[in-house]
């Protein structure tokens, strides 16, 4: 409830040299009395400035002795100080005049006057005087301690065992002066047999007074502590009785809470005890008991020296002797403690605490903490702590809020529910899989349902935690400091508050505050008791000032703040509590009335009806005063009936017992209105803080949404949880309790403290305190840590769920997880189930009766996400709990298969982590194997790359060994010292679609890398990192493989030659049937290297068959659109039939025209586009690699050549717009592979594509390479022609380029017919030779020159050569290429040539 924010403040003590002992605050705990040995000093709360300073005389020290203790009157009017001596000292505080004790001056310097409002003080600071009234001789030894009893009385307890009443005249009431000695003390009120004290020397030493417990809370110099109470509040002394608190004899300090009816004993051990009152006997019976875990201080903080709770009582204060300061809810849960602080690497709490308090109090609301802090010399400080409060603390009908926010002083720190549940950062369903919709179970959103290598919500709740700060404006907040109530709306959008008088409202949406525009309205009415947002009303409970009556005000939202357009209604009493439900108001007052009301818009102006429904009379189930909240639930069943509207339950919390009061309805008034009575009120809960109920609204009302929640400080929280019964066409039974017997309370544990329950999001929202520190010097005003706030959240379904399967109840376990299988963070949920039992029942060290794991993993199987949730349980859990896990979830080996069966491909990667530990190597590596066999079918090329990886990080030597251990540590530890595998900027690019990779944009696929041979001598491993991040988290090998030299690391092993194998089988199945896309994506993932691989692939899978469906296949897979037929294309078509054809390209790279390698991309960016996107320039210059050096074509000087070439140009800027700049990239990319790789007819169908004419006369220049064969050259010659007729017939966007191209089959078929000639001519020579000397004699192959000399000796020979030379660049590096790599070999007789049928 009660948070610490910002630094502590030290206040300056203008009596330095004194130490203060004690600091004690009015009623209002507006005025602060601190007290020292011989000065008593009062001080203003805010600003926090000393008003008045009284300093005794040496002559009455040395006659009365040294101030001990301060107490005030209840009207702030005296104060009386009691001596060392055994006197009282009673002084006046009179006002002296209107004036404020402070004025505020302007410096003369213009620059340093106040211009904004917030800089001039408006609170009027009391001008105070305090006079000697009266000097009082106790003559009972010692006063110990002083207590005020009543506005006429005080109580002073000394050490003679006397507890003396003295009127504040001075006068002592000896009539009701009690003794020790004569009072009887007993364990209750039942005991006939009663003790007094009749031990010497035996005295009270701290002792508090609270009408609303009818007695005193004491302890005593011996240690004990007992409640003295009384019949009535006389406290005759023959009807005193004394009640002792058991199991104490160490107190040191007590004090009461008056509306919670509880009495805290601080105790030496370090703990506070806090004791209620048994109504059946009158007896003291321990509540609950605040004591640090070792988690918040693992030290002794010593005895507790001071104990303050706050106004409202939702909150006390706790300081130790040895130093340190805590807060703690009213039922104690730990809200901040400062041994818990960062003080810095040089603090040694244990021996030096740098915050020691001797003495505190609450200040106003609650929103300061007054401390004596004690220094390292002795001397003492006066400090200030501020705070920020839930609103519920004051205003408990916020409860109904989805809202998050907390209150200060003067401003509110709001986070708005949309903020805060839209996603959470957990792992989905696999999106995987395929089947994974059943019954009742929703479809996982498209959103996520990708194919990422994570699926996840990488979002909002981690970073909108932050508060936002809503300052109240300075013109209403400076005169009606502090602010006490606020209520914010369903919607988050409009927030009202209100201060000591008043009121003001904010909209989020026009961010503006509406004030009232008369000040005097303003100041005439003060809220008392709570506000809140019905519709566009904000409704109050406050005083009239001017008219001296309690009233309910409606003021319209959309209005001005005045009187005028405000809904008044007069009500007999103080309004103490407000709520809604609906269109039902409840109203709470001092008669202890709970009053229903019926709310109506009678018309559009804002006029509102007030129909009385109900009164109930609460008096005999509490005073008023101990009502903390009084509200309407909606408990009953209204499903099954839903024409019958049953009457709402009415539910009070008083102190902390939470009690139903059920309503029913008998009868009808005069206006057919139906009249209810009540039935006798039913305890459901005690040491009850807060109560959450969803409100009424249209949603559907699920058993989540229906649960009533309560939360009881250190005792955890509780859901009263409604069952739906399983036969939902049952007749209803008409008994008056039948709902409650459907209903079941449940007890859990939490985290956090909570604020907000979100019912349908199955989350708790809550605060929580940390520090930052930002110096540890000790001289520093800023030496304490800075206190923060933050936004803390709790999944609350998997401590539901376990509870119900505790009781057997699964059906309505499941029907509640069914409701909320749509949530993102369901599986979360179910994981934390399992993990909770698990870690409980693993660990446990005695035997399980009634183990509950079973039931839990039958439970979670009825989900789809099972496989996953054991899997992610398994991997957040210690090794050695995964035996008894899998002896219920089942072998992982068949969850594995299971996953295969349902496509879950990440879930199954997780298991091979598990796997891995409990199985063989042998059959770790047979099963990934098949999982990395599934991926690449799939096309799951990112799991495919993290399984080769996690395959090559297997020891080859432990593939048969049996596991002898289940160490996961000592899996994966070391690195293989292998050849490390780098991709090219350009197969990255393929992925990444993009230009911005540097050095790799003009580049040789040919030259970077070396290229793999074929299937006889596999790539060398890749190296063994860590495997794949979803199946693995952080685990190490067992053993490191050993260093191999570099020959054996270029040959590889079995293993990996079969890796390499399986992955360019599925790569052979992508080519054959034209999915490029697919097989790109693939190469850039698992570093195949392609170029050398399609070399090998020109007659197999390499080979193209049926051209126009492989052109159709590129543009659907990479989203490429078809040219569109334009006016200007008919001129192209007659333009282009004339043109006169010319092969003889030349190596120089100053042509004008378009080119298909990356250093066409700034010429055409360079041209008018026409539309046509523009692509960004290269990085690299024009000598760096082959498509540089062979990719840019030049003309000669004759005419018809360069007008041919703008021919060309025009024809490629001509086409309608092209695919996106990606697909662009990627082709051309794709083209650059198999021109290199000279897989012409791939060559052509990618420069048709990309209508790319110059692209095209270089494959087919290159067709007379002699890496092309015969037959190759004959399928590009019909691939042409097929692809003409096919854009005569059928696409006719591609009739103007084909017919510019058309030119090119003469050209090949004159190619055809020059080698069937020298083939001719060849097997003519043969024909003519000895069949026997060929037999015999076999040529001797001359020697091959180094690769590298002979690409450097043939770059030289091109580059010596004219521009006017018929041999192209490709040609040389064709035959270069040819030199040095193997020739192809045939396809083997059982593999026929695969066509590219598109499947």
């Amino acid at each position: 409830m009660y948070f610490p924010i910002g630094w502590p403040k030290v206040l300056k003590n203008p009596t330095a040299d004194h130490q203060i002992i004690q600091i004690v605050s009015n009623r209002d705990k507006i005025l602060f009395a601190s007290l020292s040995e011989d000065c008593l000093m009062v001080w203003f709360c805010k600003p926090s400035v000393p008003i008045v300073h009284h300093k005794r005389s040496t002559e009455s020290l040395q006659r009365l002795g040294v101030n001990v203790g301060v107490e005030w009157k209840p009207d702030s009017s005296m104060i009386c100080i009691s001596t060392s001596e055994g006197h009282l000292i009673l002084y006046n505080v009179e006002v002296v005049s209107d004036q404020t004790a402070y004025q505020q001056y302007d410096p003369p310097t213009a620059s340093l006057r106040r211009d904004s409002a917030e800089l001039f003080v408006k609170e009027v600071i009391p001008s105070l005087k305090i006079t000697l009234f009266k000097e009082v001789l106790v003559w009972d030894g010692q006063i110990t301690r002083m207590c005020c009893i009543s506005g006429t009385e005080i109580l002073v307890c000394t050490t003679r065992a006397h507890l003396l009443r003295y009127r504040w005249d001075g006068s002592q009431n000896r009539d009701y002066c009690l003794d020790l000695g004569r009072i009887p003390f007993s364990i209750n009120q039942q005991v006939s047999k009663a003790e007094p004290i009749l031990e010497d020397n035996t005295h009270v030493n701290d002792i508090e007074y609270s009408p609303l417990v009818c007695g005193f809370g004491i302890t005593l110099n011996d240690g004990r502590a007992a409640y003295l109470t009384a019949p009535n509040l006389k406290f005759d002394p023959n009807a005193v009785q004394g009640i002792w608190a058991p199991a104490i004899d160490d107190a040191t300090c007590v004090r009461v809470n008056h509306k919670f009816r509880l009495i805290a004993i601080g105790r030496k051990n370090s703990q506070v005890d806090v004791y209620t009152i048994d109504e059946a006997t009158g007896g003291l019976e321990l509540s609950h008991t605040m004591v640090l875990s070792s988690k918040d201080f693992p030290g002794d903080p010593g005895p507790v020296k001071c104990i303050r709770w706050t106004a409202d009582g939702r909150a006390v204060a706790v300081s130790w002797e040895k130093g340190g300061i805590s807060v703690w809810s009213t039922f104690g849960a730990l809200l901040m403690c400062s041994l818990a602080w960062d003080y810095g690497l040089n603090q040694d709490l244990s021996k030096h605490n740098p915050l020691c308090v001797s003495s505190m109090e609450w200040a106003t609301e609650g929103y300061q903490l007054w401390m004596v802090k004690v220094e390292a010399d002795s001397n003492t400080n006066l400090m200030q702590l501020d705070f920020i409060k839930s609103p519920l603390s004051v205003n408990p009908c916020m409860s109904n809020q989805r809202h998050l926010y907390l209150q200060a002083d003067d401003k509110l720190y709001v986070n708005l529910e949309d903020n805060l549940t839209k996603r959470t950062k957990m792992s989905i369903i696999d999106s995987s899989a395929e089947t994974y919709q059943e019954t009742g179970l929703d479809q996982p959103s498209p959103e996520y349902n990708n194919s990422a290598k994570y699926r996840e919500y990488v979002d909002d709740n981690e970073c909108r935690k932050q508060w936002i700060v809503l300052p109240l404006p300075a013109t209403y907040i400076a005169t009606n400091w502090p602010l006490r109530y606020s209520a914010i709306d369903e919607t988050g959008v409009n927030v009202c508050v209100a201060g000591r008088a008043g009121l003001a409202h904010y909209s989020c949406a026009a961010r503006r505050w509406k004030l009232f525009g008369n000040e005097s309205q303003e100041k005439e009415f003060t809220v008392t008791g709570g506000m809140l947002w019905w519709r566009d009303y904000i409704v109050i409970g406050c005083y009239s000032i001017v008219d001296g009556h309690d009233e309910i005000r409606f003021y319209p939202r959309d209005s001005k703040l005045d009187n005028r357009f405000a809904k008044i209604v007069r009500v007999h009493s103080q309004v103490f509590v407000l709520d809604a439900l609906d269109d039902q108001l409840v109203v709470f007052g001092a008669d202890a009335l709970v009053t229903i009301y019926e709310l109506s818009c009678t018309d559009n102006t804002g006029n509102i009806e007030m129909r009385c429904v109900q009164a109930v009379d609460v008096s005999a189930l509490s005073h008023p005063a101990c009502v903390v909240s009084a509200s309407l639930c909606r408990l009953q069943d209204c499903q099954r009936q839903p024409a019958v509207q049953q009457p709402d339950s009415l539910v009070l919390n008083a102190s902390g017992r939470l009690m139903m009061v059920q309503r029913e309805e008998y009868d009808v008034d005069e206006g057919n209105n139906p009249a209810y009575s009540c039935l006798p009120a039913t305890v459901l809960a005690s040491c009850v803080e807060s109560v959450w109920s969803c409100g009424g609204g249209g949603r559907a009302q699920t058993q989540l949404s229906r649960a009533l929640w309560l939360w009881c400080g250190a005792l955890g929280a509780r859901v009263w949880l409604p069952l739906l019964p399983r036969d939902a066409t049952r007749h209803p039974d008409s008994s008056r309790h039948t709902f409650m017997a459907k209903r079941i309370m449940l007890p859990f544990h939490l985290n956090i403290y909570p604020l907000t329950i979100l019912f349908d999001d199955a989350i708790l929202l809550g605060a929580e305190n940390d520090t930052t520190l930002y110096t540890s010097d000790s001289n520093s005003v800023f030496s304490l840590p800075f206190c923060v706030v933050n936004r803390t959240s709790q999944v609350y379904l998997h401590q539901i769920l376990r509870q119900l399967l505790r009781r057997n109840l699964g059906y309505h376990a499941w029907e509640i997880a069914r409701s909320c299988a749509q949530l993102p963070y369901f599986p979360h949920s179910l994981e934390l189930l399992l993990h909770e039992v698990l870690e409980e029942e693993a660990t446990s060290k005695e035997p399980i009766p009634d183990a509950q794991l079973p039931s839990i993993i039958e439970f979670v199987h009825e989900f789809p996400v099972y496989l996953q949730t054991v899997v992610q349980c398994a991997r957040k859990t210690e090794i050695a709990l995964w035996a008894y896990l899998f002896s219920a979830a089942g072998k992982p080996k068949e969850l594995f298969q299971e996953c295969l069966q349902r496509k879950m491909l990440d879930t199954a990667a997780s298991y091979l982590i598990i796997l891995q530990n409990l199985e063989s190597s042998a059959v770790s590596r047979h099963l990934a194997t098949q999982l990395l066999d599934t991926a690449l079918q799939h096309e799951r090329w990112d799991l495919a790359r993290d399984l080769v990886r996690f395959l090559r990080a297997i020891d080859p030597n432990d593939v048969d060994s049996p596991r002898n251990s289940v160490n996961v540590q000592a899996k994966y530890g070391q690195i293989v010292q292998s050849q490390t595998v780098t991709p090219n900027a350009e197969d990255l690019s393929v992925i990444l679609g993009s230009m911005q990779l540097a050095g790799g944009r003009g580049r040789s696929f040919s030259t970077t890398t070396t290229p793999r041979a074929e299937a006889e001598t596999p790539a060398p491993p890749a190296p063994a990192p860590a495997p794949p991040a979803r199946a693995t988290a952080a685990v190490k090998r067992k053993k490191s493989v050993p260093t191999r030299s570099d020959k054996e690391s270029y040959s590889g092993t079995a293993e990996e030659f079969f890796i390499d194998m399986m992955i360019q089988r599925h790569a052979r199945l992508l080519l054959s049937t034209a999915r490029l896309h697919a097989l790109g994506k693939m190469a850039a993932a698992l570093d195949l290297h392609l170029v050398a691989w399609l070399a090998g692939e020109r007659e197999r899978a390499a080979r193209v068959d049926s051209a126009v469906l492989c052109l159709r296949r590129l543009h659907e897979d990479f989203a490429w659109p078809y040219p569109v037929l334009q006016d200007a294309d008919e001129y192209m078509q007659r333009k282009g039939s004339t043109v006169t054809s010319s092969y003889t390209p030349s190596a120089d790279s100053d042509s004008l025209c378009g080119d298909s390698g990356y250093m066409s991309l700034p010429m055409r960016a360079a041209l008018p586009a026409g539309g046509v996107p523009v692509s960004p320039g290269p990085v690299s210059s024009a000598g760096e690699g082959s498509v540089a050096e062979g990719g840019a074509v030049s003309w000669g000087e004759n005419g018809e050549e360069r007008r041919y070439a703008a021919l060309m140009e025009r024809l490629h800027h001509s086409q309608v717009e092209r695919g996106s700049h990606t697909a662009h990239v990627q082709l051309r990319y794709f083209l650059q592979l198999m021109t290199e790789a000279s897989c012409v007819e791939w060559a052509l169908v990618i420069a048709v594509a990309l209508r790319d004419a110059l692209a095209v006369l270089r494959t087919c220049n290159a067709a007379r390479t002699p890496d092309v064969n015969i037959a190759a050259v004959k399928r590009l010659k019909t691939a042409l022609q097929h692809i003409y007729a096919w854009s005569d017939n059928e696409c006719l966007g591609y009739k103007p380029f084909m017919v510019a191209i058309s030119n090119q089959i003469p050209f090949l078929t004159s190619i055809i017919n020059t080698r069937e000639r020298r083939m001719s001519m060849v097997k003519t020579r043969v024909r003519t030779a000895s069949t026997g000397s060929l037999q015999e004699q076999k040529p001797k192959p001359p020697p091959e020159p180094k690769p590298l000399q002979k690409a450097q000796e043939i770059k030289q020979t091109v580059r010596k050569e004219s521009p006017s030379s018929r041999v192209s660049v490709p040609d040389v590096v064709a035959s270069v290429r040819a030199s040095v790599t193997v020739p192809t070999p045939p396809p083997p007789p059982e593999e026929p040539p695969s066509n590219c049928a598109l499947m």
